[in-house]
C-alpha cells in the first residue's frame, strides 16, 4: 500500500475514532478514489456518511458492502446491509427502493438461524408502519419480538432500537409508567456507550420527541442536556444535531431564555437540505414563530408559520393563536376546530387543547370551552402525570374566571403557579399571575392584585413579552374602575344588561343565573352605589364607568 494512501486511511480512521464524522467521510472516500476500500473500511465510510447526513454516500457504501457479503453467500451480513438500505431509503421518501431492498433482506434473513438477530431487525419497518397506521397494539407486539430477539443475540442497538419504539408508543396511548420501562433501557444503554454512533442518535432523538409529545417536560429537559453533550462530543453529527436544537429550543423556551431558543432554532434550520432532515427544518420554523408570536412579531411570525406548513408540519397550534392575537376570530376558531377534529392521537389532541380552551374563551364559546377542559381532564387522569394535570387545573380556572365563579378559579391558579414556578417557566408564570390577579381584584383585595400585576409585568418585560405586556395597563385599568365602586365583574355585568334594559328573568337567562341571583347582585349594586332603583344605578354605573358610555350613546 502506498505510503500516502496508508495515511490517509490513518487519518481516515482517527477522525472517525474521534467523531469528526464528516472528516472521515472525506478522507475515507480519498483513500477510495486511490483504491477501493475493503470491507471494514468502507462499512466505517458507511456509518459517518450517515451520521454527517451524505445520504447518497452511505447507500452507495451499502451497496457496495451488499454486493461484497453477496459474493461470500454471507446471508447474515447481506440481510444487515439491504436492511440499513432499505430503512435509509425509506426514510428520504425513496419508498419504492426503500421497499425492494427490505424484501432483499428479508428473503436472506431466512436463509439464516432462527434466532438471527437480523430478523429483529426486519420488524422495525413494522412498528414504524403500524405506527403510522395507528395500531399501536400491534406495534406494541412485534416491539417485544424484537427486544426478545435482541436479548437472544445480545445485541444492544436492536434492543434500544425497539425498546424506544416501544415505550414512545405506549406514551401515545397514556400508558406513561409502562412506557419508561423500555425507555429507560434503552437510555442505559446510550449512556453506557454501548450502541453504535447511528443507533444511539437515533435512540436519543426517539425519547426526546416522546417526552415532549406528551408534555413530560421534566424528563424531556433532563434527556435534551443528555442529548446536547451528545451533539457537542459529535459536531459534526448533521443527521442528529437539527433534530437536537429544535428540543433543545423548545426547553429553552419554556425555561423563558427566549433569546437563546430562538437563536438555536435558527442553527437548527441552517445548512439543512437533505429529506431526513425536513422535519427537524419544519419544527425548527414552528418553533421560531412561536417566540415571534409571544414577542409581538406577528408578521414575521406568520412566515415562519407558514415555512412550517409549507415543508409539512401541521402550524397549529400556534397560527390559531396568531389570528386571535390579530383579531381575526373567526379564523383562529376555524383553525383550531380544524386540527382538533384531525388529531391523530392523544398527545397530539393534549397540545392542542390548551390554545383550544383559550381561543374558544376569547371568543365567547364557553359551552365548547368547557366541552375541552373536560378532556383535559380526561386525558390527564389517563396519562397521570403532573403537568397535565396542572394544564387542566389552567382550563378548568379560565372558564371560571369567564364565568364569574372566581372562588372555584383561585385555588386552581395557585396548584398551576406553584408547579410552574417550581420547574422554572417563568411566561406561564406571569399568565396564571394575571389571571390570580383578576381573581383577587374581585374579591376586592386590590393589594394582592397589585402585586401580582406588578410580578407579571415585570415577567413580561424581562421576556420581551409585547402583546402581555400591553394588557396589563388595560386590566389594571379595571381594577381601578372595581375600587372606585366596588362592584364585581358578576355585578358590572348584571348592571350593563340593566342598562341595556333587561330585566331581571332575561338578565338571569342571559348569564345562566337563577331569578333570584340576579335579584342579590341588583341588591349588592344598590347599596353599593347608594341608590335604591334601576335607573339611579344605570346613572351612577355610567358616571363611574362601571358601564361603558358607549353601550347608550
Amino acid at each position: 500500500m502506498p505510503q500516502n494512501l496508508r495515511e490517509t486511511l490513518r487519518a481516515a480512521k482517527d477522525a472517525y475514532s474521534e467523531g469528526a464524522w464528516a472528516d472521515a467521510t472525506e478522507l475515507f472516500l480519498t483513500a477510495d478514489a486511490e483504491s477501493e476500500l475493503g470491507a471494514d473500511d468502507l462499512e466505517a465510510l458507511v456509518w459517518a456518511a450517515g451520521i454527517s447526513a451524505q445520504d447518497r454516500v452511505m447507500l452507495d457504501g451499502l451497496e457496495r458492502l451488499y454486493g461484497h457479503y453477496a459474493a461470500d453467500e454471507n446471508h447474515v451480513e447481506c440481510a444487515r446491509t439491504a436492511f440499513w438500505s432499505g430503512l435509509r431509503n425509506m426514510l428520504i421518501g425513496e419508498v419504492g427502493l426503500g421497499s425492494g431492498w427490505l424484501q432483499r433482506a428479508a428473503k436472506h434473513a431466512e436463509q439464516t438461524a432462527p434466532d438471527c438477530v437480523q430478523r429483529g431487525y426486519l420488524l422495525l419497518p413494522q412498528i414504524y408502519m403500524q405506527r403510522g397506521k395507528g395500531d399501536y397494539e400491534a406495534a406494541i407486539e412485534l416491539a417485544d419480538k424484537a427486544i426478545a430477539i435482541g436479548e437472544n443475540g445480545e445485541d444492544p442497538d436492536l434492543i434500544a432500537l425497539a425498546g424506544s419504539l416501544k415505550g414512545g408508543i405506549l406514551f401515545r396511548l397514556g400508558r406513561i409508567g409502562e412506557g419508561y420501562v423500555p425507555i429507560d433501557e434503552a437510555m442505559l444503554l446510550a449512556n453506557s456507550r454501548r450502541l453504535s454512533p447511528v443507533v444511539c442518535g437515533v435512540v436519543y432523538c426517539e425519547i426526546v420527541a416522546s417526552c415532549c409529545r406528551v408534555l413530560e417536560m421534566v424528563r424531556a429537559r433532563e434527556w435534551t442536556a443528555i442529548l446536547t453533550e451528545w451533539c457537542r462530543r459529535n459536531p459534526q453529527a448533521k443527521a442528529f444535531n437539527g433534530v437536537c436544537k429544535v428540543h433543545r429550543a423548545e426547553v429553552l423556551q419554556l425555561e423563558g431564555n427566549w433569546s437563546e431558543a430562538f437563536a438555536e432554532a435558527e442553527r437548527a434550520g441552517n445548512g439543512l437540505s437533505g429529506t431526513t432532515e425536513h422535519t427537524a427544518m419544519a419544527n425548527a420554523a414552528y418553533r421560531r414563530g412561536e417566540i415571534l408570536r409571544l414577542r409581538g412579531e406577528f408578521d414575521k411570525s406568520d412566515a415562519e408559520y407558514r415555512l412550517a406548513g409549507e415543508i409539512g408540519v401541521d402550524p397549529q397550534p400556534g397560527l390559531a393563536l396568531l389570528r386571535l392575537a390579530q383579531g381575526r376570530r373567526e379564523e383562529a376558531l376555524a383553525g383550531i376546530r380544524r386540527a382538533l377534529e384531525t388529531a391523530g392521537d392523544m398527545p397530539r389532541k393534549a397540545a392542542l387543547l390548551p390554545a383550544g380552551i383559550e381561543i374558544f374563551i376569547a371568543c365567547g364559546a364557553l359551552d365548547e370551552a368547557e366541552r375541552l377542559c373536560g378532556e383535559v381532564s380526561d386525558i390527564a387522569e389517563r396519562f397521570g402525570t403532573e403537568i397535565l394535570a396542572r394544564v387542566a387545573d389552567q382550563g378548568h380556572a379560565s372558564l371560571a374566571l369567564a364565568r364569574g365563579q372566581f372562588g372555584d378559579a383561585v385555588p386552581a391558579l395557585t396548584r398551576a403557579r406553584r408547579y410552574w414556578s417550581e420547574f422554572g417557566a417563568p411566561y406561564l408564570v406571569a399568565r396564571l399571575r394575571v389571571d390570580i390577579a383578576r381573581a383577587c381584584a374581585e374579591f376586592g383585595d386590590v393589594e394582592s392584585a397589585e402585586r401580582e400585576f406588578d410580578a407579571a409585568e415585570k415577567i413580561f418585560e424581562d421576556l420581551g413579552a409585547a402583546p402581555d405586556l400591553a394588557r396589563i395597563p388595560k386590566l389594571r385599568a379595571g381594577l381601578k374602575a372595581a375600587r372606585a365602586d366596588n362592584l364585581t365583574a358578576r355585578e358590572r355585568q348584571v348592571l350593563a344588561l340593566v342598562a341595556d334594559g333587561g330585566t331581571n328573568r332575561e338578565i338571569a337567562d342571559e348569564l345562566k343565573l337563577s331569578p333570584k341571583t340576579v335579584n342579590r347582585h341588583l341588591e349588592n349594586i344598590f347599596g353599593k352605589l347608594g341608590v335604591s332603583s334601576r335607573a339611579a344605578a344605570v346613572a351612577k354605573g355610567l358616571q363611574s364607568g362601571s358601564i361603558d358610555s358607549r353601550r347608550n350613546g
